[in-house]
């Protein structure tokens, strides 16, 4: 197998994430919805995700993200250690994906043992480990889908992300099993762990900056009116230590990047988010939420840029805003030391703390 070219300058990456026709998604022989698509069969199923995603729908999901986060905070020791990835971050993802989706609370353990399986087969790198680890994640979903179609009335209201997704359509036609179990994976087997490793790095970045953990309580005590300022620190975090590391892409045709690297038709690429959000050719050092909130990558660019980045940063603002609203201090934990994911994920595996 050919190793992917990795693109790691910023220009270069901006460039393939905007250009789907020379880079395309197409990279898997297996129905990815819509990330595997491209052209007009991404459009129309995009449209389909987008739809589930609106600034109207996500700001009627705020409350009971902020009920959520209050709770898992709430329930956490305080003054002595606990571990803000496992003990926070994947609780609050689990439990705020389920109350989203319509899926029952009593999931959360099932779903909290998958993620764990499914980072060690990710550290593995065993091929049928990892086909193990998705089948199961299939079987959960297939197992809601069908609980919800089954709860579906006549006339009934969609009052869930899942039945909403059952109501689509796509070309004028149903959406297939295959395509909602599809979706609904990339909505979690994704996010549940992505969303947990962000409150990892959030967390590190305030437990280790004193200055900036009481300017983001400052903050917190001011919301919602200071939303703006809030989602540019946090998204200033996850550039600084991002934790959706890579892309995959294949080439169309021969294609020179702007930096000068020169790629054969069909050459595998990888997107390097990570490289290309620490260009220092576009970001300055240190950490500066207002200056490069516009040049920041975390959540991609081009017609794939995430579908979910507003619904995202509601998630991480309010698990923010009910951690700092709900203490008086976040310490590392002393003689614990901090662990890393090892590839290929990013972010912190665990992250021991107290919180005062």
């Amino acid at each position: 197998m050919t190793e992917p070219v990795r693109l790691t300058r910023h220009a270069d990456v901006i460039a393939a994430a905007q250009d789907p026709e020379r880079f395309s998604s197409r990279t898997s022989h297996h129905l990815h919805v819509p990330n595997g698509m491209d052209g007009a069969e991404h459009r129309a199923f995009r449209d389909v995700v987008e739809r589930q995603m609106t600034p109207e729908l996500v700001a009627s999901l705020e409350q009971m993200l902020q009920t959520t986060a209050r709770e898992v905070v709430a329930a956490l020791p305080r003054n002595e250690p606990i571990d803000a990835v496992a003990d926070l971050g994947e609780v609050f993802a689990v439990r705020a994906q389920c109350r989203w989706l319509g899926w029952p609370d009593s999931l959360e353990s099932e779903l909290r043992e998958w993620m764990a399986e499914n980072y060690a087969a990710a550290r593995a790198g065993d091929s049928s480990r990892n086909a193990a680890v998705a089948a199961w994640f299939d079987e959960i979903v297939t197992r809601q889908v069908t609980a919800h179609r089954e709860a579906t009335t006549p006339g009934g209201a969609a009052d869930d992300a899942t039945h909403r997704l059952l109501a689509e359509r796509v070309h004028g036609r149903p959406l297939s099993d295959d395509e909602i179990v599809s979706i609904l994976r990339n909505w979690t087997a994704g996010d549940l762990g992505s969303l947990a490793r962000c409150v990892g790095v959030v967390v590190h970045r305030l437990a280790e900056r004193p200055r900036w953990q009481q300017r983001v309580r400052t903050l917190a005590q001011q919301a919602p009116h200071a939303t703006a300022e809030l989602d540019a620190i946090l998204g200033e975090c996850l550039r600084l230590d991002d934790p959706f590391v890579a892309n995959k892409r294949v080439t169309t045709c021969p294609v020179t990047t702007p930096s000068g690297v020169t790629l054969d038709a069909d050459s595998p690429v990888l997107l390097d988010w990570t490289a290309a959000n620490r260009d220092a050719d576009v970001f300055s050092p240190g950490f500066d939420p207002e200056a490069h909130a516009e040049h920041n990558l975390v959540f991609g660019a081009g017609p794939h840029v995430c579908p979910g980045r507003d619904l995202s940063y509601a998630e991480l603002r309010a698990i923010t805003v009910a951690l700092l609203a709900g203490t008086d201090g976040i310490d590392f934990a002393p003689d614990r030391t901090p662990t890393r994911h090892l590839p290929p994920l990013a972010g912190w595996a665990t992250l021991p703390v107290i919180l005062r």
